[in-house]
C-alpha cells in the first residue's frame, strides 16, 4: 500500500501505482548483487549444489541436513492480513472466528435434535485440577459436554409424559464416569429436579444402559414396566406389539412437530339454537297482591321461554329446503345467517315489568361473536363437512342490517339446513343440529420410512360452569309441565303458604365433557392422493372434567415392503352427530385414556395394512354418559332409588396369550340355481366317495374355470352322511389344501330338492377357507355369573371369557363384561366376580352406574335443564363454557418412529464404543420444547500419558490437559487417531514428551471438545501457539516444542535464557535475500483482549477476560489508551486458568511490539548442515540496501521531493525513468531543490544506503528450491542488551497496563 507522500511522488511525475512498484522491485533486485568486497569468495550458484549432491559424501551430508517446516506464534501474528482496498489498514487477531468448536459456555435454550448419520463423534479431552492458595480452593479443567440425541421415546401417561431418551457424550472410553451432579438440561440442573420422577444410566465404554449398577442411584424412577408386567431390563426396549412384550432390536426417535399440530373444532355459532335465562327458584307467596303474582308469573314464563339467537345455516346449493343430516358435496355452497332481527321488538312486552333488555344483549353478543368468528379464506366444520368461507355480505355484522356468509365444500359431510325467517326465530337446544365451528385439523407426516408411528396427544377437555344456582339442592317439588309447585304438597308450598323464601345456593365447578376426532391415512408422497379413513368409522373420543391436560396416544403399525413413509390427520367430529347417531344406538366410540386396556384393531384400505394401537375403551354411550347431573332439579333418581351399573372400568386380568394356528378368513356356499358366482361347493359323488372342490372367485362365466384339486379326488372320510362330518374345525378331515397358503375345509350341509334342475338335485357342501395366523386363543366362556357388591346393589351378572396357555393349558387371562345391569346400586360402590372355572376370581372392581333416569327432556318438559351438555358443540347459558369455545382442544405434542432392526443398534463407532448416557424423565408437564442436555466431565477420553513415561516399558494411560498429548493421541491412536496415516513411526515422539512436561510444568492446560470435522495440521498449528508451542514438521516428523527458553530440568520458562545460536549466515554464504516488513501500522501498540473460562465443578463456567497494552511514555491517560485498536484472543474453548490467558496476551503483545520482521533466503546445504526449524541463526550483512522512507523523484525541471528527506545533496541513488528496464546509480547534487544533472529529470529514486545488520533470528522452514539450493526462512528474535529474547524477557507487572 502506497504512503500518502508515495502517492504524491506518483503525481508529481504522472507515473502509475504499478509503475512505481515496478521501479521498487528493480531497486531491489540491484540492490541484491554482491559488493565487490565478496568479488574473490565462491559465489552461490545451482551448479556447484548439484556437483556436492551428486558426490560421495551426499549421503551424509543428506543424513544432517534436516528439512522441515515450524509454525509459530510469531507466523501467526506476523502473517499478512487481509485489507479491503482503500481502507486504512486494520489488525485482525490469530483467534478462532466463526461457530464455537468446542464446549459450550452457557445455558441453552433450544430444542435438541437428532444426531444426523455422519456427524463428528466428540472427543472430549480434559482433566480437572485443583490448587489451594490460602483459604481458597481453585478448579482448573473440566467442561461442560453438549450430548447428541441417539435414540428416543415419548411415552403418554395420562396426567403426564415420560420422555425416555439415549444422548452420546461422545467417544469411548472416559477415565471415569461423570458425577450426577453435573447433568443438565438446558441451564437446569438434573439434581434440582425430583429424583423419584427421572433415572439416569452411563456407559463410559459403551453399549447399551441396562438397569443395574449402571443407574444412578440418585435417580429413583421405578424401572419400565411392559403390557405383561415385566419390568424392563435393557432400559432402552420397546415394548412392541407383534412380540407382545419388550424387545431390544428397536431403534427409535421422537419428536416434537410444531406445523399442523393443533386440531379440534372450536369457537361455536348458533343454528337456529336458543338461549336461556338462568334459571332461578321463583316462589310466589300466598298473600300476594294479585299484580304482584302476575309479575311472578311473567318472571317464570320468560325462565322457561327459548329465546332464539337469530342465526342459522339458511341455503344450500341454491335451495332453502329444511334438511336434517343431508350429505353435501364437493364444490357446493353453504349459506349462513346472521339475522338483523331484535329481541325487544319480538317480544315486545310480553315479560314486563321483566323486560327482555338481558336477553337482547347476550343474543347480540353472540351473533357479534360468530360474525369475528368468519373470516374469509378460513376453514370451518359444518355439521361434519369441512368448507371455506368465500364470502360476507358486510364487512361487519350489526343489529340493523343481516350478515350473509358463503361457504364452498371442500370436504363432503352432513349439515342441517333451517331456512327463511323460521329458521333464524327457531330456538333449539345446543345439542339438535348440526353447527358452525372453526376448524384447525392436525397433520403428521413420517419424517423417515418406518414401522411404526407413535402420535402423543395432549387434550384439554372440560366444561366449567360458574355462579349458577345449585339446581340439585331445589327442595320439595319441582315445577315442571306435569307438576304445578305451588299446589303440590312439599317444602315450595309450605313456604308459599307462609309467605316464605327460598334462595338456591351457587354452583361453580367443572363438569364432564367429550370431544371427538376421526383418523386418516395416506402413503406419502404419491400426488394428490386421497385420504383413507382408518378408524373403521369409529370416533376417537377424549372425555374430561378439568383444564389439566391429558397425554394419550394412537400407534399405528404400518409396516410394508418395502417400507414407505405415510401421512395421518386427525379431523374433527362434531358433538352433535354423535349424539344423533352414537348415543344410544349401540353404536360404539373409542375414549382414550392412560388408564385403560391396550387396545388394537385391524384396517386395510387400499391394500394398506395398519394395526392401530390404544389405550382406552370402547363404549357404547347412553345418554346419562353424555349428560351431567349437576343440571338435574331436585334430587336424582339414583340418589332416592340406586341404579344399574353402566360399566365396570376393569375389564381384563392377565395377558391374553396368543398361537398360531388356522383361522377361518372366509366362507362359501352356493344355491345351485346358477354357474357358481362367486360361491364355492363341494360335489359330492356317491358312487366312489369322490369329489370336486369349487371355490369361484369370478362374477361372469366362465365359473366352472376356478374349480382346483381332482375332479374326481378321493377324501379320507366319506361324505354321504352329514352327521359325521365336523364343520369349521380345520384340523379334522376331510380337508384340502391346494398349495396358495390356504386350507379349505368342509362347509354347511346343502339340500336340494324339487324345484331344481334334476343335475342339480342332491346333497352338497359349502367351502370355509382358513389362513394360519397368529390370533388370541379361543377363550372359555362362562354365562350369566353373579356379582358380589359392596353396597345394597343386585342382579349384576357378567359374562366371562377364560384364556389357557397354549404351553402349559394353564390359566393365563380372563375378560368379562356385563350382561344383566342389575339395580340400586352407587357409583361409590365396588363387585366381585367369583372364581369360575379356571379364572380364578376378581375382587373391588369399580363401576359406574347408569343415570338414564335423570336424563330427560329439557325443562320445562323434564326436569333436566340442559341434557346432553357433555357433547353439545353450542351451548344455551352464559354461566357455562366449554373448552372448545376458545381453541383447538387438542394438539399433537410428540411423534415417535420406530424400526424392527432384527438385531440390538450395536452404539459403536468401528470398533471404538459411545460413551452414552440414558434419561427416563417422568414429568405432569408438557415437553413441547426439550433443550439441550449436557454432562459435565471431569475426566474426558483415557490417552497414553506420554509426560509420565513408561514405567517398567509399560505405557501409561489416563485423561489429559496437556495439549501434546492430545495431539500424540490425534496423530497415533487406533480408535479415534490418524494411526493409518500417520502413526507412530511418523512423530518424534521426545520432542512431543518435551512439550509435554512443557506445559504441565507451566499450567498450559486444554481442557475442551473436538466436535467437528478438523484439518489436523490446522487444527494443532491454531491451538499450539496459545501453548507456547512450535508445530513443526521435521523430516517428514510431526512434533510439537517449546517456542520459548526453558530450564531443561523442571521445563519451566527461563526468561533470563540467552538463545543458543545454531549458525551463522552472511552476505557471502547467501544469496536473493528478501526482507518482510510489517507496515508502521500494524506495528502500533493495541489493546489485547483474551478470553478464557472460569470453572464450577459440575456447575456452568463463566466466560471472563483479561484486557492488557504494553506500557509506553505516550499512553498518559486512559483515554489515550481507549484510542489504540482492538484485538482479541478467544481461547474460552480450552482455557480455564487467568494465568495462562494472561501469560499468552503478554507474549503477544510484546511480539508485536518488539518483531517488525522476517527474512527468506537461499544458501548450500553445506550452510544449514545440522539446522532445524526452530533453531536460532544469526545473519550479518553489510550490503547495500534501499528505504521506501528515501525514495523521491525529480520533476521534469528538475525539482527534487523525497518523502523522508528533501535536503539531499551530494548521495548515491539508483534512479529509473519510466518506459526503461533499467535502474542506473549516480550522484545526486541538489541546489535550492533542483538536482544539477539534466540528465535525472523525470526519474524516481531511491538513496543508496549501506550499513551493518546483525540480528538473531528464528528459523521457521528449511526447504529444497528447485535448483538444489536450501531456501530457509525465518522471524526476527529481537535481544535485549544482556542478549536475552525480547520477546519474553519481560516484566510482567510494569511493561503492561490493564484497561
Amino acid at each position: 500500500m502506497l504512503l500518502p507522500a508515495e502517492i504524491e511522488l506518483c503525481e508529481t511525475i504522472g507515473i502509475t501505482e504499478d509503475e512505481y512498484w515496478y521501479f521498487v522491485e528493480l531497486t531491489q533486485a540491484y540492490n541484491g548483487k554482491r559488493p565487490k568486497e565478496y568479488d574473490e569468495i565462491p559465489y552461490v550458484v545451482n551448479g556447484f549444489v548439484a556437483t556436492f549432491i551428486g558426490s560421495a559424501m551426499a549421503g551424509n551430508i543428506g543424513a544432517q541436513l534436516l528439512l522441515g517446516i515450524i509454525l509459530t506464534v510469531v507466523s501467526i501474528l506476523l502473517a499478512p492480513k487481509p485489507r479491503a482496498p482503500k481502507t486504512p489498514p486494520s489488525l485482525t487477531t490469530a483467534g478462532q472466528t466463526g461457530p464455537k468448536r468446542f464446549a459450550p459456555q452457557t445455558g441453552f435454550n433450544s430444542v435438541q435434535e437428532l444426531a444426523k448419520l455422519g456427524e463428528i463423534v466428540p472427543l472430549v479431552f480434559t482433566k480437572q485440577e485443583t490448587e489451594i492458595i490460602g483459604d481458597y480452593k481453585y478448579y482448573y479443567g473440566g467442561v461442560r459436554v453438549n450430548t447428541r440425541l441417539l435414540w428416543s421415546q415419548m411415552i403418554s401417561l395420562g396426567t403426564g409424559q415420560q420422555l425416555k431418551a439415549l444422548f452420546m457424550i461422545g467417544l469411548a472410553d472416559l477415565a471415569a464416569k461423570p458425577e450426577f451432579a453435573g447433568y443438565a438440561i438446558g441451564d437446569l440442573l438434573l439434581k434440582n429436579y425430583i429424583n423419584k420422577k427421572l433415572a439416569l444410566y452411563i456407559m463410559t465404554d459403551g453399549g447399551r444402559p441396562q438397569e443395574g449398577p449402571e443407574k444412578y442411584s440418585e435417580g429413583t424412577l421405578e424401572p419400565q414396566v411392559d403390557r405383561n408386567g415385566s419390568n424392563f431390563r435393557d432400559v432402552m426396549s420397546v415394548d412392541w406389539d407383534e412380540q407382545l412384550g419388550a424387545i431390544d432390536t428397536i431403534v427409535s426417535s421422537a419428536r416434537t412437530p410444531n406445523t399442523q399440530v393443533q386440531f379440534g373444532a372450536y369457537s361455536p355459532m348458533p343454528n337456529s339454537m336458543r338461549y336461556r335465562v338462568p334459571y332461578e327458584l321463583v316462589l310466589k307467596q300466598k298473600n300476594l297482591k294479585s299484580d304482584n303474582k302476575r309479575d311472578i308469573d311473567k318472571k317464570r314464563q320468560k325462565l322457561r321461554t327459548n329465546f332464539p339467537r337469530y342465526a342459522s345455516i339458511v341455503n344450500y346449493n341454491g335451495s332453502d329446503t329444511n334438511r336434517n343430516s343431508f350429505n353435501v358435496e364437493k364444490n357446493k355452497d353453504i349459506q349462513y345467517t346472521i339475522g338483523d332481527m331484535d329481541s325487544e321488538t319480538q317480544y315486545g312486552e310480553e315479560f314486563d315489568p321483566w323486560g327482555v333488555e338481558d336477553v337482547k344483549s347476550a343474543v347480540n353478543a353472540s351473533r357479534e361473536e360468530s360474525d369475528d368468528a368468519i373470516q374469509v379464506g378460513e376453514s370451518y366444520l359444518i355439521g361434519s363437512a369441512l368448507a371455506v368461507c368465500i364470502k360476507k355480505s358486510r364487512p361487519i355484522w350489526t343489529p340493523e342490517h343481516y350478515q350473509d356468509c358463503t361457504f364452498r365444500v371442500d370436504t363432503p359431510g352432513k349439515i342441517d339446513v333451517r331456512s327463511g325467517t323460521e329458521g333464524l326465530q327457531a330456538a333449539h337446544s345446543g345439542y339438535q343440529l348440526l353447527t358452525l365451528q372453526k376448524v384447525a385439523i392436525g397433520t403428521i407426516s413420517n419424517s423417515k420410512v418406518c414401522d411404526v408411528t407413535e402420535i402423543g396427544l395432549k387434550s384439554k377437555v372440560f366444561k366449567q360452569v360458574t355462579s349458577f344456582p345449585n339446581v340439585n339442592s331445589h327442595p320439595g317439588a319441582v315445577g315442571w309441565n306435569e307438576q304445578n309447585a305451588d299446589t303440590t304438597e312439599g317444602v315450595v308450598k309450605r313456604y308459599n303458604d307462609d309467605d316464605g323464601n327460598i334462595s338456591l345456593g351457587g354452583m361453580s365447578k367443572y363438569l364432564t365433557r367429550y370431544s371427538f376426532f376421526r383418523l386418516q391415512a395416506r402413503v406419502a408422497g404419491v400426488g394428490e392422493a386421497d385420504w383413507n379413513y382408518i378408524d373403521q368409522g369409529i370416533p376417537f373420543g377424549i372425555r374430561g372434567n378439568s383444564p389439566q391436560p391429558q397425554y394419550n396416544f394412537i400407534r399405528i403399525n404400518h409396516r410394508s415392503t418395502p417400507k414407505k413413509e405415510y401421512e395421518f390427520r386427525f379431523l374433527p367430529f362434531p358433538g352433535n352427530l354423535i349424539k344423533r347417531d352414537f348415543v344410544d344406538r349401540n353404536n360404539p366410540v373409542r375414549i382414550l385414556s392412560s388408564a385403560g386396556e391396550l387396545l388394537s384393531y385391524e384396517i386395510s384400505p387400499n391394500e394398506e395394512v395398519y394395526n392401530i394401537y390404544f389405550k382406552g375403551s370402547q363404549e357404547k354411550l347412553r345418554s346419562g354418559d353424555v349428560s351431567n347431573t349437576e343440571w338435574y332439579l331436585g334430587d336424582l333418581p339414583t340418589d332416592v332409588d340406586g341404579g344399574k351399573v353402566n360399566r365396570i372400568l376393569e375389564t381384563v386380568d392377565g395377558t391374553i396369550p396368543q398361537s398360531t394356528r388356522w383361522i377361518e378368513v372366509d366362507r362359501k356356499t352356493s344355491n345351485m340355481d346358477a354357474n357358481l358366482r362367486s360361491e364355492a361347493v363341494i360335489f359330492y359323488k356317491t358312487q366312489n366317495y369322490g369329489s370336486t372342490w369349487v371355490w369361484s372367485t369370478r362374477d361372469r362365466p366362465p365359473h366352472w374355470s376356478a374349480y382346483f384339486g381332482n375332479r374326481n379326488q378321493t377324501i379320507n372320510g366319506p361324505l354321504r352322511n352329514p352327521n359325521t362330518i365336523t364343520i369349521g374345525d380345520p384340523y379334522v378331515h376331510p380337508y384340502y389344501e391346494p398349495g396358495d397358503g390356504f386350507r379349505y375345509g368342509v362347509g354347511p350341509h346343502i339340500q336340494t330338492f324339487r324345484g331344481k334342475p334334476k343335475h342339480r338335485r342332491g346333497e352338497y357342501y359349502g367351502i370355509i377357507k382358513y389362513e394360519m395366523l397368529t390370533r388370541d386363543v379361543d377363550p372359555i366362556v362362562h354365562e350369566n355369573i353373579s356379582t358380589s357388591t359392596s353396597g345394597n346393589g343386585s342382579g349384576l351378572t357378567v359374562n366371562i371369557k377364560v384364556y389357557l396357555s397354549p404351553i402349559n393349558n394353564q390359566y393365563a387371562a380372563a375378560t368379562w363384561e356385563i350382561n344383566q345391569r342389575g339395580s340400586g346400586y352407587k357409583d361409590s360402590d365396588r363387585i366381585s366376580i367369583p372364581a369360575t372355572g379356571n379364572f380364578p376370581g376378581k375382587n373391588n372392581i369399580d363401576i359406574v352406574t347408569d343415570f338414564s333416569e335423570f336424563v330427560s327432556d329439557p325443562w320445562p318438559e323434564g326436569k333436566n335443564l340442559n341434557p346432553f351438555d357433555a357433547l353439545s358443540d353450542y351451548y344455551q347459558y352464559d354461566a357455562e363454557r366449554s373448552s372448545h369455545q376458545d381453541g383447538p382442544e387438542h394438539e399433537i405434542v410428540y411423534v415417535n418412529e420406530q424400526s424392527n432392526l432384527g438385531s440390538p443398534p450395536p452404539y459403536a463407532v468401528d470398533n471404538a464404543g459411545i460413551a452414552n448416557v440414558a434419561l427416563r424423565l417422568s414429568s405432569s408437564k408438557e415437553w413441547n420444547s426439550f433443550s439441550q442436555f449436557s454432562a459435565y466431565i471431569k475426566e474426558g477420553i483415557k490417552v497414553e500419558n506420554i509426560a509420565k513415561g513408561r514405567p517398567f516399558d509399560v505405557p501409561i494411560f489416563g485423561p489429559t490437559n496437556l495439549f501434546p498429548e492430545i495431539v500424540y493421541a490425534l496423530l497415533t491412536d487406533k480408535k479415534f487417531g490418524l494411526a493409518n496415516s500417520i502413526g507412530v513411526s511418523s512423530v518424534d515422539k521426545d520432542r512431543m514428551v518435551t512439550a509435554a512436561k512443557f506445559c504441565e510444568a507451566n499450567k498450559f492446560y486444554w481442557d475442551g471438545v473436538i466436535t467437528d470435522k478438523q484439518n489436523v495440521r490446522e487444527f494443532i498449528y491454531q491451538n499450539a501457539v496459545f501453548n507456547f508451542l512450535d508445530f513443526t514438521i521435521l523430516g517428514g516428523k510431526f512434533s510439537l516444542f517449546p517456542s520459548v527458553p526453558f530450564n531443561p530440568s523442571t521445563y519451566v520458562i527461563e526468561r533470563t535464557q540467552k538463545p543458543l545460536v545454531r549458525a551463522l549466515f552472511t552476505d557471502g554464504n547467501t544469496k536473493n535475500l528478501k526482507v518482510s516488513f510489517l507496515s508502521p501500522e500494524e506495528r502500533q501498540n493495541f489493546i489485547g483482549t483474551a478470553y478464557f473460562r472460569r470453572e464450577v465443578p459440575n456447575g456452568f463456567s463463566e466466560t471472563e477476560s483479561i484486557t492488557l497494552a504494553v506500557a509506553e511514555d505516550d499512553l498518559l491517560t486512559q483515554s489515550d489508551i481507549e484510542k489504540l485498536p482492538i484485538e482479541v484472543f478467544d481461547m474460552s474453548d480450552f482455557c480455564t486458568t487467568q494465568n495462562h490467558a494472561e501469560e499468552f496476551l503478554q507474549h503477544a503483545l510484546m511480539i508485536r511490539k518488539k518483531v517488525d520482521h522476517g527474512i527468506k533466503f537461499e544458501t548450500t546445504p553445506q550452510a544449514a548442515l545440522g539446522l532445524k526449524p526452530g533453531d536460532y541463526i544469526r545473519f550479518i550483512s553489510e550490503a547495500t540496501h534501499t528505504s521506501r522512507f528515501e525514495n523521491g523523484v525529480i520533476s521534469s525541471d528538475g525539482v527534487v521531493q523525497s518523502v523522508g528527506n528533501n535536503s539531499l545533496t551530494n548521495v548515491n541513488i539508483y534512479h529509473w525513468k519510466p518506459g526503461t528496464e533499467e535502474v542506473k546509480e549516480s550522484n545526486l547534487n541538489v541546489v535550492d531543490g533542483y538536482a544539477t544533472d539534466a540528465n535525472l529529470y523525470g526519474s524516481v529514486f531511491t538513496v543508496k544506503q549501506t550499513s551493518e545488520s546483525n540480528r538473531l533470528y528464528k528459523v521457521e522452514s528449511i526447504t529444497y528450491t528447485d535448483e538444489g539450493l536450501i531456501e530457509l526462512s525465518g522471524s526476527h528474535a529481537p535481544l535485549l542488551s544482556d542478549g536475552t529474547l525480547a520477546t519474553i524477557n519481560y516484566d510482567p507487572v510494569n511493561d503492561f497496563t490493564g484497561v
